[in-house]
């Protein structure tokens, strides 16, 4: 039986001092560390990547890793949401805050 593990967290903050996140489909989408970039494949499917990825023969490059969140029924499952836009166009980069104790010490990351 596959086992799909969770990579991404919904709604809600990690513990760590760097907070990684996109906002996918008006959802706050924690990742983790190595994710800079995300982007969504023909069927509708989320992915990230620590390197940008290039297309290549109608996908994105392997070297990528699913968002598998746990759900509302506490299931693991990918995410998935309507495509919006081509599939070329759903690449961005990821947005990286480091965190202090109160919200005034947040700040922007250094890439």
């Amino acid at each position: 039986m596959l086992t799909i593990t969770p990579t991404a967290v919904l709604e809600q903050s990690t513990d760590g001092e760097l907070e990684v996140f996109a906002v996918i489909d008006g959802k706050k989408v924690y990742l983790p560390e190595d994710a800079n970039y995300i982007m969504q494949d023909r069927r509708g499917l989320w992915y990230y990547s620590s390197r940008k990825p290039r297309p290549k023969e109608g996908d994105w490059t392997p070297n990528k890793t699913s968002i598998s969140c746990k759900g509302e029924g506490g299931f693991v499952r990918a995410l998935k949401t309507d495509t919006v836009m081509p599939w070329l166009d759903t690449c961005q980069r990821t947005v990286r805050m480091v965190t202090g104790k109160s919200a005034a010490e947040r700040r922007p990351a250094d890439s």
